[in-house]
């Protein structure tokens, strides 16, 4: 059979405020991991390809005319919930001009509203969860005629059958991360993917799944921990050098939590004797000189913390589960083990003062991060800021669930706070990353970076000119809202 694997282009998604859309588009390309993933045990027999509408700049239309002409026999779309208008136009347009291409769905989006997103018409299966292990079951019961026996044998499944929506029951708590396969990154041109925060051609992979803790600003869905082996992350690793990257993004939502893990993760990069670069995203706490001195040895050269507040009050109301003393002992500890650092920033708690928020670039230079971004706290769904909001009747209405059930285009939700202070807020971040990537001390630190590698250079060039013209000419615009 052929094998169409896709995910969904940025038109007409929901126009949100987190990030400035200079950050999203600019700044870092990561490739589809979850495709590439679940490709990996789809038979050899079947023809596969995986498009990235994303990195192709393609339209709902472009996305729609490609499908056609391919003509395959499955189809499936990896769904987040921001583009989730873009997912119902495509699906129902492919499936009147091509009525025996089977759709399937998984994605993000899937794993919080599996039936009511098979109940937008034009889907034939939902498949939350562990698509690595289901797809490759499902392409086998599509092929077979789709055979009802092997249809309930399939876990997770949702699937109409006459007439009815069926849900087979999950059986993920018999996961192990280790027996998943690594994902086929044959299929695509890995070079497109790039950071501007790493030296030279990187790629992505995880280490683990699932974050326990529960900020409230949060919408990691999974809260059940799963971890690799040290082994089995670093056979990846190899796998990943052989390809020719130089570079590697441990894609975690959590990386440290358990503090024994990391060391027999970087004891088994040094065992091995690898020479690669790679970063993680991670936690301040826990972490301590060891923990330190070993990733620094093991070739970490960079960790992604989510500090969000230096307002201790503020660290405690997003249940953040981290203090201001942990915080300065980490990038403490990265200042003398010479460790990069990218820290993210929320402004726009309930409670945040306007003297914090303009303190904010001082006290982060205090820090000494090497890179630093600031996010504006937006209502995503099915998070307990979110929840609190309809609970206070600051929305009289539950905004997200009408959006799931009839997705329309370029969706918004109302500001939960006043339209004065949500101008303030964009500029606050705007301020802050002009400041920021304009200091002498960072233009130096980029300029020794690159200064060897000219396509690099010229990269850095191109994203200083990209933040000027956002911050300066734009910063009293409020992304996406007029």
């Amino acid at each position: 059979m052929r094998i169409l694997l896709t995910n969904l282009p940025r038109e007409s998604e929901t126009r949100d405020y987190t990030t400035r859309e200079y950050l999203l588009t600019d700044f870092s390309r990561y490739p589809p991991l979850g495709l590439l993933a679940i490709a990996a045990d789809v038979e050899p027999r079947h023809s596969i390809k995986v498009l990235d509408v994303i990195v192709a700049n393609m339209s709902i239309q472009d996305t729609i005319q490609y499908i056609q002409d391919y003509k395959p026999d499955v189809l499936g779309i990896s769904v987040v919930t921001r583009r989730l208008y873009a997912m119902r136009v495509v699906t129902q347009a492919v499936k009147q001009a091509l009525p025996n291409t089977a759709i399937v769905v998984g994605g993000p989006h899937i794993n919080y509203w599996p039936t009511e997103t098979l109940q937008l018409g034009a889907l034939d299966y939902v498949l939350p969860g562990y698509g690595e292990r289901t797809f490759p079951l499902l392409i086998d019961a599509i092929e077979a005629g789709e055979k009802p026996d092997m249809l309930r044998d399939i876990p997770n499944l949702h699937y109409r059958a006459d007439d009815q929506i069926c849900s087979n029951p999950s059986d993920e708590e018999s996961i192990v991360l280790d027996s998943l396969p690594f994902p086929n990154r044959q299929l695509l041109d890995l070079k497109a993917y790039y950071s501007a925060v790493d030296k030279d051609s990187m790629t992505t992979t995880y280490s683990s799944r699932g974050c326990p803790f529960r900020c409230i600003f949060c919408d990691v869905q999974e809260k059940h921990y799963r971890y690799r082996s040290a082994q089995r992350l670093v056979d990846e690793f190899e796998e990943i050098i052989k390809l020719g990257f130089k570079e590697i993004h441990v894609f975690d939502d959590t990386f440290n939590i358990r503090r024994q893990r990391v060391i027999d993760i970087c004891n088994e990069i040094l065992r091995r004797g690898l020479k690669v670069r790679w970063s993680a995203r991670s936690r301040v706490s826990p972490f301590d000189e060891e923990m330190m001195s070993l990733l620094k040895r093991a070739g970490c050269s960079r960790l992604h913390v989510g500090v969000e507040s230096l307002d201790p009050a503020m660290l405690r109301l997003m249940n953040k589960k981290q203090t201001l003393e942990q915080i300065q002992s980490f990038f403490r500890l990265c200042k003398e083990y010479d460790m990069e650092t990218l820290a993210y920033f929320i402004i726009g708690f309930p409670g945040e003062t306007r003297e914090y928020r303009r303190s904010l670039y001082k006290e982060v230079s205090k820090l000494g991060a090497t890179y630093a971004f600031v996010n504006v706290l937006y209502p995503l769904p099915k998070t307990k800021y979110y929840e609190s909001l309809i609970a206070d009747a600051t929305f009289r209405e539950d905004h997200w669930a009408h959006f799931v059930q009839n997705p329309t285009a370029d969706f918004y939700l109302p500001f939960p706070r006043s339209p004065e202070l949500q101008r303030e807020l964009v500029a606050t971040a705007d301020d802050f990353h002009r400041r920021f990537c304009y200091s002498p001390r960072f233009i130096l630190s980029e300029f020794r970076k690159a200064r060897l590698n000219p396509k690099m250079l010229l990269f850095r060039i191109k994203l200083a000119l990209v933040l000027l013209r956002e911050t300066w000419l734009q910063r009293r615009q409020v992304v996406g809202i007029n």
